[in-house]
């Protein structure tokens, strides 16, 4: 099909405003603290002036003073001259609509979900740069994590620049003085924890004579629940055998996942109302003493300490990753990235630019700004003790960053030189390279369904539902069966073709 001049302007701008519905921002990064200096000059200009970039990204709190020290130090250390868009979360969407309807596009913009149909729709028609062959021309970006890299391609082709993120990160937290009071030991097993979430709800693992905590706390999403089940061996959200595709949920370790927790609630060792909770609500459960394990990423767990500790001050907390299962060590895996910088073709219009801006990132994962974006200033936001940073003024570090700028930065959240760490801290960061070791991936990760993208919540939902009413003991394993196949009829079937389709396309 040729299109006119005109044609072509109205295809690209159908597509980008499909794809400004797509758009998710989300958490911190940074990296591995090698040095990328030998690239030092790449970012310059022909004259060696300040090369200009245009960057639209998520905010926290305030949007810092682009003529504050932090980013002048930024700016000076990469040579560039830095234009933010910084975009509240909550509003995000509204905003990048209306800069679309500008027609000014930013030269970099942060995609949650690359695999959305409509993100991939624009990445087929030629709207973003392909980055991959360029990839090795720096330091850093060169030595990006080849799994994570095959997670984030369209068509075996690498369009923008993740950011790291830890492979495995789920576990279970738990209160060490409730274990310590019930006389048990840390669960090495599926049964093990059963029995310490028994000893949690009846045993008055608080010591204050009333029947007045639960087990474990949940809410509506049933976050532990594929934990438990891939530790009983289910798959990570799909199994691929032999080129073809099922959901995790019609496998049968999945439903024996379901009636441990439907026992759980049975028993009222489960938090009884945990179809009407909100993730927070959730955590508040915990946080205010009344439940005696949290299911979840261990990266919340000094948070929940922190709240815990001041209500409760002789309260103890430990994490594990895992409980060995019928076929031993079992993690629930991850994508490895949060969200990935793409670069539109209508802003940065020569190679010459792209690799300017691709410079700039690998730049960005110096030590140097690695903690510049964690730390600040030394003297100014923090001091070093023994060794170690720590802030001095939290609050104006707050007010001149807040974890907007490391916004930008490729690496994980641990790269940043580290201040002195709590025992739990300590143990989170040694049991999270562990539990890669055996974590389950999801083989859909790479791989692109168009049904999934435009019904997959909507087929969720109603899997959720059925899920939530097993549980309560509202449907029966018939009643279970018919929501599959309810699933398969109004869309899953398609599902599993398109996933099948995909890895076929991507060998090619």
């Amino acid at each position: 099909m040729i299109l006119s001049k005109k044609g072509r302007k109205s295809f690209t701008a159908s597509v980008v405003l499909l794809l400004s519905t797509s758009l998710v921002l989300s958490a911190c990064g940074s990296g591995d603290g090698k040095s990328a200096e030998t690239n030092g000059k790449a970012a310059q200009t022909d004259n060696g002036q300040p090369f200009k970039i245009s960057i639209m990204s998520n905010m926290f709190s305030e949007p810092p003073n682009p003529e504050g020290e932090i980013q002048k130090k930024m700016e000076a250390f990469t040579n560039t001259k830095l234009q933010f868009t910084w975009v509240p979360a909550s509003t995000y969407k509204e905003k990048v609509n209306a800069t679309v309807a500008s027609g000014e596009l930013p030269m970099v913009i942060l995609i949650g979900n690359n695999k959305d149909s409509n993100i991939v729709s624009a990445v087929e028609s030629g709207m973003f740069w392909e980055v991959g062959p360029y990839l090795k021309d720096y330091p850093f970006l060169n030595k990006m994590n080849k799994d994570v890299l095959n997670n984030v391609s369209v068509n075996g082709k690498i369009y923008g620049l993740f950011r790291e993120r830890d492979i495995a990160t789920q576990g279970i937290t738990y209160r060490k003085d409730w274990l310590d009071n019930a006389g048990l030991q840390e669960p090495k097993t599926i049964d093990d924890l059963y029995n310490v979430l028994k000893a949690f709800t009846f045993n008055d693992p608080d010591k204050n004579g009333k029947n007045d905590t639960v087990g474990l706390t949940e809410d509506k999403l049933l976050a532990g629940l594929p934990m438990i089940s891939t530790f009983m061996g289910a798959p990570n959200g799909w199994l691929q055998k032999d080129g073809k595709f099922t959901p995790d949920f019609m496998s049968p370790e999945y439903v024996q996942a379901m009636k441990f927790y439907k026992k759980l609630y049975d028993e009222k060792i489960l938090v009884q109302d945990f179809a009407v909770l909100n993730n927070q609500q959730k955590r508040d459960v915990f946080k205010q003493g009344k439940a005696g394990a949290y299911m979840g990423s261990m990266n919340d767990a000094p948070d929940l300490y922190s709240s815990l500790i001041k209500a409760f001050p002789d309260s103890k907390m430990d994490i594990i990753g895992s409980v060995k299962g019928p076929n031993g060590d079992k993690s629930l895996g991850g994508t490895g990235y949060n969200g990935l910088y793409m670069f539109p073709k209508s802003s940065v219009k020569t190679e010459a630019d792209l690799k300017k801006i691709l410079a700039f990132f690998d730049k960005l994962t110096d030590q140097k700004m690695i903690d510049l974006t964690g730390w600040g200033i030394e003297g100014r936001h923090y001091k070093t003790e023994n060794g170690k940073p720590t802030f001095i003024d939290q609050k104006l570090w707050d007010t001149e960053s807040n974890s907007n700028y490391n916004q930008l930065l490729i690496t994980k959240p641990t790269a940043k030189t580290p201040g002195e760490e709590t025992a739990l801290e300590k143990k989170r960061n040694a049991i999270i390279p562990e539990l890669a070791k055996f974590a389950v991936i999801n083989p859909t990760n790479a791989l692109v369904s168009q049904t999934q993208n435009l019904k997959g919540v909507e087929l969720q939902t109603a899997i959720d539902d059925a899920k939530t009413k097993f549980i309560y003991g509202k449907l029966d394993e018939a009643g279970w069966q018919k929501a599959i196949d309810d699933w398969r009829k109004n869309g899953g079937d398609k599902i599993m073709e398109e996933y099948a389709a995909s890895l076929a396309k991507s060998k090619k």
